[in-house]
């Protein structure tokens, strides 16, 4: 669980289910959540997600799952995020699943559990669910779904990522940690102060977790942290970006060969409206960025590039939305 008030007590909010908190406001309403398409209020198994269709949208198109932080719900990750504007430009669908207090009090999702986020348990087994439910209900392209997140929800990705390889085609983690990053509420907050363990052993748990399941094909991911964030150490997006190379360069060819590895294989500098940046690519040998981390210098606890006035946004930085959707975009999953 990752606290996403910037000048809260981590310890407190880092409590499980029954935690107390005051409520984030929602921002926006239904009638404001896109420009066009349906915006619809969706139900699977005891859990509420929205779901974006922008008019046009349907059989044979991608899907683009996005998973809140704490303390904020799904509806106003929509806003903050503005992925739906995104969606409506390039054509994908998006739902936004929603945590709910009588599971978490700060309305995390419990990434640290394993009970929530091994195959077929707890809360990834229903994000996982909701995901299916949407390619079946909407014909959407199986082979291209990705998922991306914000803090608990960014940390909940590289699960996903590696107990349902057989669904997500790449992921984006924001703010985030690295694979199975911590065990218990203790270790998520050591880890969210620290950094979890080491990222090339949980790269090559990743795999493994991978192959158990017959998927050994590449899981591109973008990470994106603030070097100024106080809530989830940047080192965790060291971690997240090298955990992903690793756990790469093992499905690129089944051998730990560095043909994919922590060195970057390109570098840019760059300046948004009102925060630098700096993004790093890892190449595969076909030279295709499987893994980019991006460093926005400055930075807090907060989506880079976010709306304005958002309670957890950086609206000067590079468009995280954006960005993440054209690192996804035409990236199929495969055996």
């Amino acid at each position: 669980m990752l606290c996403h008030v910037m000048n809260c007590d981590r310890r407190t909010l880092m409590k499980s289910a029954g935690s107390a908190v005051v409520g984030a406001t929602v921002l926006g309403s239904v009638g404001t959540a896109a420009a066009s398409g349906s915006y619809t209020n969706e139900y699977y198994s005891g859990f509420d997600y929205w779901k974006y269709v922008p008019d046009g949208v349907g059989a044979g198109d991608p899907l683009v799952v996005m998973l809140h932080g704490c303390s904020q719900t799904a509806d106003q990750f929509r806003e903050e995020t503005r992925m739906n504007a995104v969606a409506d430009r390039e054509g994908f669908a998006v739902i936004y699943p929603d945590q709910y207090n009588a599971r978490n009090g700060a309305l995390c999702w419990n990434w640290y559990y394993d009970a929530n986020t091994t195959r077929g348990n707890g809360e990834g087994a229903v994000i996982a669910g909701m995901t299916q439910e949407t390619i079946d209900a909407e014909g959407l392209d199986s082979e291209r779904v990705y998922v991306a997140g914000l803090s608990a929800g960014a940390a909940m990705v590289p699960n996903l990522l590696a107990e349902y390889a057989d669904i997500y085609a790449a992921g984006g983690i924001h703010s985030g940690l690295e694979y199975d990053a911590a065990e218990t509420a203790t270790g998520g907050t050591m880890a969210m102060s620290y950094g979890g363990p080491d990222p090339q052993s949980q790269g090559t748990q990743a795999y493994e977790t991978m192959e158990s399941y017959g998927i050994t094909s590449e899981i591109p991911t973008i990470v994106f942290h603030g070097t100024d964030d106080g809530t989830v150490d940047p080192i965790n997006g060291h971690q997240a970006a090298e955990q992903a190379t690793q756990t790469n360069d093992l499905a690129a060819d089944d051998a730990d060969d560095g043909g994919i590895d922590d060195d970057p294989d390109a570098v840019k500098d760059g300046y948004a409206d009102a925060y630098g940046y700096t993004a790093y690519e890892y190449h595969d040998a076909s030279g295709d960025s499987v893994v980019e981390k991006w460093l926005v210098e400055g930075m807090d606890h907060a989506w880079s590039g976010g709306v304005s006035g958002g309670e957890f946004t950086a609206p000067g930085g590079p468009d995280a939305s954006e960005i993440m959707w054209n690192f996804f975009d035409g990236r199929t999953r495969s055996e």
